[in-house]
C-alpha cells in the first residue's frame, strides 16, 4: 500500500491561506523473500512521477529494525532515507531477519555469504520495478561487509556505499576492540593492561575455534568469568528487573552464558572471524564510496585505511572516493546526537552529492 507524506508550509496572503510545497516522497510497505525469510521493509521516495536511483540500506551487526533505531531517538537509517528522498533519490530499508516484522532464522545464526544473497535477494525484488533506475548498496559496519561480498558475486549491482564498513576481518577488529573499548574485565582487580590482554587472549582462542575448534575450552572460561563479574557488578535496579524474568542469579547466569557461547559459536560469527573483506573488495567493479567517522572507536580509521589502499591496488574498481566524517563515531552521531536523535553534519549532503553525480 503507497501513502504519501506530504511536509508544507502554510503561507498567509491577505487573510487567505495555500501550501506551498517543501517536500514530498511516497511511502510503501513492501516485502522481499529468500529462503524461509521474509522481510518486511519501507520504499520512499520522490512523490512526483519519475524514475530514481534506488539506495538499499544493509544494517549493521545484531537485530536492528528498518530505522537503525540507536537508543531512545536516533534513528539512523531513517534520517538518511528522509534526506535523500528530499533530493531525488529512493530508499528502501527494512527489518532484519527474524526481527520486528521481517520472519525467518534470525541473522545472528546466518553466515555472510547467505545474508549477502538475502540483500541481492532485494535488489532483485527492486528490478522488477519500472519507477527504479540505478540500484546501489549502501552498508553500516557489518553492512559494508555485506554489501562487498554481495556486489562481488552480482556485478549488475550499480554502486556501493560503505559506511564505517571494515576492511579488516572479524578477529582484527575485534583485537583492536579488546585495546579501545576495554570490555573484558572479569574481575575489580585488573589493571586496565590485564583486561586487554584477557579481551586479546578471547579473540586469539575465537579466531582459532572459526578456523578449525580449537579454543573453545577457553572461549568458555573466559565467557563465564566475564558473564559472573557483569552479574556481581549489576546495579541493584536492573538485577530486580533481571529477576523478575530469571528464577535466581544462577539462572540468570546460565541462560546468558549459553545464549553468549552460541552467538560466538554461530556460523555468523566464525564468517566474521575468518572473512577477509580485501579479498571481496578485489572482486568489485562498480563504484565504490568508502566513509568512516573521525571518532569511531568500533571501525578505526586508522586500521581500515591502509588495508583499504592495499584492496585498491589490486581491485577493479575505476571509481572510488574515501571520505572521513569529522567528528563522527561509529554511528556517525556523537554523544549529544545521540540523546537528541541527531546526526553529524555532512554525512548526507556527501552521499546525496556522490550518488546523483553517478545516476
Amino acid at each position: 500500500m503507497k501513502t504519501i507524506v506530504l511536509l508544507s508550509v502554510l503561507l498567509a496572503f491577505s487573510g487567505m491561506q495555500s501550501f506551498a510545497e517543501v517536500r514530498m516522497s511516497w511511502v510503501e510497505e513492501v516485502t522481499f523473500s529468500r529462503g524461509d525469510a521474509v522481510y518486511s521493509g519501507t520504499l520512499s521516495m520522490p512523490a512526483r512521477e519519475g524514475v530514481y536511483p534506488l539506495v538499499i540500506m544493509v544494517s549493521g551487526m545484531g537485530p536492528q529494525d528498518r530505522d537503525w533505531t540507536f537508543g531512545k531517538k536516533y534513528k539512523m537509517a531513517k534520517i538518511i532515507a528522509d534526506s535523500l528522498n528530499q533530493h531525488g533519490i529512493a530508499v528502501l530499508r527494512y527489518d532484519d531477519r527474524g526481527f520486528f516484522n521481517s520472519t525467518g532464522t534470525p541473522e545472528t545464526l546466518m553466515s555472510f555469504d547467505e545474508l549477502a544473497e538475502d540483500v541481492y535477494s532485494a535488489v532483485t525484488e527492486m528490478r522488477k520495478r519500472t519507477d527504479i533506475g540505478k540500484i546501489g548498496l549502501c552498508g553500516h559496519s557489518l553492512g559494508g561487509i555485506l554489501s562487498i561480498i554481495a556486489a562481488s558475486k552480482h556485478p549488475d549491482i550499480d554502486f556501493i556505499i560503505t559506511l564505517s564498513g571494515s576492511y579488516q576481518n572479524g578477529g582484527d577488529i575485534m583485537m583492536d576492540q579488546a585495546s579501545s573499548l576495554k570490555r573484558w574485565r572479569t574481575s575489580a582487580e585488573m589493571t586496565d593492561e590485564e583486561v586487554v590482554e584477557n579481551g586479546k587472549c578471547f579473540v586469539r582462542n575465537w579466531i582459532s575455534f572459526s578456523k578449525g575448534g580449537e579454543g573453545l575450552d577457553a572461549m568458555k572460561l573466559i565467557l563465564a568469568d566475564l558473564i559472573r563479574y557483569q552479574i556481581a557488578t549489576m546495579k541493584p535496579e536492573i538485577m530486580k528487573k533481571n529477576l523478575e524474568t530469571f528464577k535466581d542469579t544462577e539462572d540468570l547466569f546460565q541462560q546468558s552464558y549459553d545464549e553468549v557461547l552460541k552467538y560466538y559459536t554461530s556460523d555468523h560469527q566464525k564468517s566474521y572471524a575468518v572473512y577477509d573483506p580485501v579479498e571481496g573488495f578485489c572482486k568489485v567493479t562498480c563504484p565504490v564510496l568508502a566513509l568512516f567517522g573521525e571518532n569511531d572507536k568500533h571501525v578505526v580509521v586508522g586500521s581500515n585505511v591502509p588495508r583499504l589502499a592495499a584492496a585498491l591496488s589490486r581491485s577493479k574498481v575505476s571509481d572510488f572516493t574515501l571520505k572521513i566524517i569529522p567528528l563522527a563515531d561509529h554511528g556517525y552521531s556523537s554523544d549529544e546526537g545521540w540523546k537528541n536523535g541527531e546526526m553529524v553534519p555532512g554525512l548526507t549532503e556527501f552521499l546525496i552529492n556522490w550518488i546523483n553525480f553517478r545516476k
